[in-house]
């Protein structure tokens, strides 16, 4: 639970590099997320490399500049890209195993809801919990597919579904914190459960 009220979007880096071995421990966590039918479609693309975050920090240079942030992207030390495959979760569903429970089921009803979606996002919430609980600062940006898959040989049967941000927390972090959560507040629990039903 400490790790849960700690975590926060940081959107302001220090220079300090994330040691190879805390980045290791995190993706170790990151990678032991459910997986439907134990079909383990997500995988990562580690980018330490300066040259490659900052063309991927460019992108968004001139969107940040319009809201008075600083270029956090480009200050993280570690970007992690989280990739799905629709492809892996078919195929495991195909198997016999899966096909004996499954069998009778069209692909529409099947994937109804695309669980390599809600496996990425909790491959993504456990990395940055173990962010966390490693003392590193963190954040997640929205993907640009064509983008990553250019740099980065991302398969075109893997999805690229957003960007985590490792680094250190830099003395300002504060103010460029979330913005939305300044003016908003968190809905209480009593609003967001039903209980029985609707």
């Amino acid at each position: 639970m400490d790790a849960v009220r700690r975590r926060r979007m940081v959107r302001s880096f220090t220079d300090e590099p994330v040691a190879p071995e805390v980045v290791e421990r995190i993706l170790d966590t990151a990678r032991r997320g459910p997986s439907a039918g134990y079909s383990q479609g997500v995988e990562f693309v580690v980018v330490t490399d300066e040259a490659t975050r900052l063309e991927l920090a460019g992108e968004g240079e001139e969107m940040l500049a319009k809201v008075g942030m600083k270029n956090f992207v480009a200050q993280a030390r570690v970007h992690i890209v989280i990739c799905v495959s629709a492809e892996m979760y078919k195929s495991r569903y195909r198997e016999s195993d899966k096909m004996a429970v499954v069998g009778d089921t069209t692909e529409d009803e099947l994937w109804h809801t695309p669980y390599w979606f809600t496996d990425g996002g909790a491959a993504q919430m456990l990395l940055l919990l173990a962010a966390v609980n490693e003392g590193v600062a963190a954040a997640f940006i929205g993907p640009q597919p064509a983008l990553l898959r250019r740099l980065l040989g991302i398969p075109a049967d893997y999805h690229p579904i957003g960007v985590a941000l490792l680094g250190h927390e830099a003395p300002d972090a504060k103010q460029y914190g979330d913005v939305s959560a300044r003016k908003r507040v968190r809905r209480p629990l009593d609003e967001v459960v039903h209980r029985g039903r609707w």
